[in-house]
């Protein structure tokens, strides 16, 4: 408890005013192990109008540890009147068990009588009155500087740079991106992408895979972290690809094994089926316990109609908007992003032969999928070329489109770049050179 007290009273010292105490109904009393530092903030606060600094404040207790918090204040304040709550409702509570031996009805009054009235000395709800966009402007100046910083990239990047302008990364809660596209066209390669790049940088990756089983995942893992001929790995092949950097090498057996033996070494990119389920389908709030459990950063969900609905509804529609709409929540509690696979509609299939990819309203069985989106992916192949449509983008521009090479088999992603507007640009594999890899040009999706 006093680590939390310490990352509120340092959050306080950063703020500008004793704002962020009022605003949430914080009062001295709540500050259990450090009392006197708090008193000593609003004393000087009240008495110079304006807050201490650190100097000042570290000179009248020398013992404090000032850290460097990343906890949000709504946690902090949660916790901090967690623990008074507790030291308040324990002898309430005792009273009324000793009452109760009595007198079962007056047990009952006194109890309701007391909690009313601890609830109006320190309101529990999280609800709040609002924010002064006007009066808290620097916080707007705060984030526009750390934006700078990073060049806009403030989430989890894509791996593919146009795409990183428009949508400023996977961000930090509050993001279910929906990547929907008609049957075959790709969707579960790319969100495994995504995936990866994340994972390679260092971030923690839950992956839900619906379909297909762990070994399949993770050898298009392989494919899409080192560029192993996908086909050459499931048909058992000799030769698995080209072989990065080298004139004209391949892959052979013994590299797959070394790179696994390097790869075993590492961790982080945790995949579940509905075989860790006992066969079943989960539901938002099992895959947010998982990723509790394992620390997750981003969570992909392959798909939508292959999760369940913990709400129970009656039809299609409804149980994939509830689903949606909790994954969303998931989101926004972990501030984590998710990735979720869904499936575009019939509708969709019949403009497959026109080029055009699939809109929001083709998203399968439900309008409220989109709605509960924070962004719309959707995904369309024309001519051997990937077409990534922004169809929604809540944070940013929409209507905007990604062109991309993909060689699905050795995992290769390239901007398709015209060679006269940049000569020196780097071409993905030709699909002749994969074919001779174990595979042929219709890998699956």
């Amino acid at each position: 408890m006093a680590l939390v007290e310490e990352s509120l009273i340092c959050k306080v010292l950063e703020a500008p005013d004793l704002e962020m105490l009022h605003s949430n109904g914080v009062t001295e009393e709540m500050f259990l192990t450090r009392k006197e530092e708090i008193k000593f903030i609003i004393s000087h606060y009240h008495s110079y109008k304006q807050m201490p600094d650190k100097i000042t404040f570290l000179g009248a207790f020398k013992d404090f540890q000032i850290l460097e918090v990343t906890e949000s204040t709504d946690y902090l304040i949660y916790k901090l009147k967690e623990a008074y709550s507790y030291t308040k409702i324990v002898p309430i509570i005792q009273s009324a068990a000793d009452l109760v031996r009595e007198d079962s009805i007056k047990a009952v009054e006194y109890l309701k009588d007391q909690l009313e009235a601890f609830q109006k000395e320190v309101p529990i709800s999280r609800n709040k009155d609002g924010y002064d966009i006007i009066s808290n402007a620097k916080d707007r100046l705060a984030e526009y500087k750390k934006r700078c910083e990073v060049k806009g990239l403030i989430g989890i990047p894509t791996g593919i740079d146009k795409l990183d302008e428009i949508t400023n990364g996977w961000l930090w809660g509050e993001e279910l991106v929906v990547i929907t596209g008609r049957t075959n066209v790709g969707k579960t390669w790319i969100g495994e992408y995504f995936a990866t790049v994340a994972w390679n940088m260092g971030y923690k990756i839950l992956f839900y895979s619906g379909e297909m089983s762990r070994e399949m995942v993770g050898f298009r893992f392989d494919t899409l972290n080192k560029h192993f001929s996908n086909m050459g790995l499931l048909n058992g092949a000799g030769t698995l690809g080209k072989k990065p950097d080298t004139d004209g090498g391949k892959y052979l057996e013994e590299d797959y094994e070394n790179y696994i033996n390097q790869l075993s070494q590492k961790s982080g990119f945790i995949v579940v089926t509905p075989d860790d389920f006992e066969g079943r389908k989960p539901n938002a709030d099992e895959l947010k316990s998982l990723a509790l459990k394992h620390e997750a950063d981003m969570i992909v969900v392959d798909q939508l109609s292959l999760m369940s609905d913990k709400r129970r509804a009656d039809t299609p529609r409804i149980a994939y908007n509830n689903i949606s709409e909790d994954l969303f929540l998931v989101s926004k509690e972990l501030k984590k992003p998710i990735l979720l696979m869904a499936q575009a509609n019939r509708e969709a299939v019949k403009n497959r032969k026109k080029g055009e990819s699939p809109e929001l309203h083709d998203l399968a069985e439900s309008d409220g999928v989109g709605q509960n989106a924070t962004r719309v992916l959707s995904l369309s192949v024309i001519d051997g070329t990937l077409k990534i449509s922004i169809k929604k983008n809540r944070y940013g521009m929409n209507n905007k489109e990604v062109l991309m090479i993909w060689d699905i088999n050795t995992g290769y992603l390239e901007p398709l770049v015209k060679k006269e507007d940049n000569p020196e640009s780097t071409e993905a594999p030709k699909a002749e050179e994969t074919e001779k890899d174990g595979g042929v040009k219709d890998y699956g999706f």
